[in-house]
């Protein structure tokens, strides 16, 4: 993506993602910058300049109280999406999404009631303290989002254009379990196993991983304000542990052939405001 359309794409998100914190903040809602937006954050007080999208993160309870009020409380122009409000998006996790406007991604093999710019906003669940019972959990959220995949028509086994055969063969499985279930009764199951442990000294944001990272639960007992492109955002206080928990030696920037984004995005539409 060239430099300057890029920008464009970082600054529509960061209408988006004003627009959560404000009804975050209305409402009483806390909420974390995280991934990749948090790592900005910290070492560039805004995007990594080689980035294509924005994360946020809730704790569950938080989380569900957001997917109850967005579609209230968000402006016209935005939209809450997640897998209750349209059966065929398949992410454990929901986005705020930009109406009118069109970000695209390959993996999509057919189009959501919305397609726009989004950032994307996970939940963050406890985990169970032992790591054979994480693992455990892991598989059987990972083997229920596949299936999710599979049932919604997603083709991961496209990567940028290449079809990956070993990858297919390997979703041959998950997509025969698909043929015996429907998309409501996996996007109930996913967050029933998701919800099922209560408390715990760990924690894992949704997103299914064959190895997820797992976080100490006192990381998100405290929140801090950080620059973020000359706004103010929040984030977990101990953005150290946080992030050398999820990248290791964080401020290292990576090779230079490394710094690219990853979306793989097909069509970009950044809709009236942009005078086509």
């Amino acid at each position: 993506m060239e430099k300057e359309l890029l920008r464009k794409v970082q600054m529509t998100q960061f209408e988006i993602a004003k627009e959560i914190r404000r009804v975050c903040d209305e409402n009483g809602i806390r909420y974390f910058l995280s991934g990749g937006t948090f790592l900005g954050a910290v070492r560039h007080k805004g995007f990594i300049p080689w980035d294509d999208d924005m994360d946020m993160a809730m704790l569950r309870e938080d989380y569900e109280r957001f997917c109850v009020i967005a579609p209230e409380k968000l402006k016209p122009q935005f939209a809450w999406q997640d897998w209750y409000t349209d059966e065929n998006y398949s992410l454990p996790f929901g986005k705020v999404v930009k109406r009118n406007t069109i970000y695209l991604e390959g993996k999509k093999t057919a189009r959501l009631k919305e397609n726009g710019f989004y950032v994307d906003v996970f939940p963050i669940d406890p985990v169970p303290e032992d790591a054979d019972r994480r693992a455990a959990l892991a598989a059987k959220l990972l083997k229920t989002y596949r299936t999710k995949l599979m049932k919604s028509g997603y083709q991961p086994w496209i990567d940028n254009g290449v079809f990956l055969w070993k990858k297919r063969l390997g979703y041959l499985y998950y997509q025969m379990l698909s043929l015996f279930t429907n998309q409501q009764k996996l996007a109930e199951d996913y967050d029933t196993l998701a919800c099922s442990v209560k408390s715990s000294g760990w924690m894992c944001e949704q997103y299914p991983l064959s190895q997820p990272i797992y976080y100490e639960a006192s990381v998100f007992a405290e929140i801090a304000e950080y620059d973020f492109e000359g706004e103010k955002f929040t984030g977990v206080r101990d953005y150290d542990k946080y992030l050398t928990t999820l990248y290791g030696d964080y401020m290292q920037l990576p090779p230079e052939d490394q710094r690219e984004n990853r979306h793989q995005i097909v069509e970009i539409d950044f809709g009236p405001e942009d005078g086509q």
